[in-house]
């Protein structure tokens, strides 16, 4: 995980709700409900899973812990 990387998307509102929302594990539909509009959704998803602070299991999305410590 880039750390760097991760603390200028921490600076967005959008990627906060979504680490803030998944730690607990959520389904794609599940996370619609965070009220982020579904293009940007996809872009932030992308984005915290490029990074590796948003990790995928059993269809469901999660935090990873070095994600959560830097919140």
């Amino acid at each position: 995980m880039d750390v760097e990387t991760l603390k200028k998307y921490l600076e967005d509102k959008d990627f906060v709700t979504i680490l803030n929302h998944c730690r607990e594990p959520k389904t794609y539909k599940e996370m619609k409900a965070a009220k982020i509009k579904e293009g940007k959704l996809f872009q932030v998803l992308k984005a915290l899973k490029v990074n590796e602070a948003l990790l995928f299991a059993d269809g469901k999305y999660y935090s990873s812990p070095a994600a959560l410590k830097l919140l």
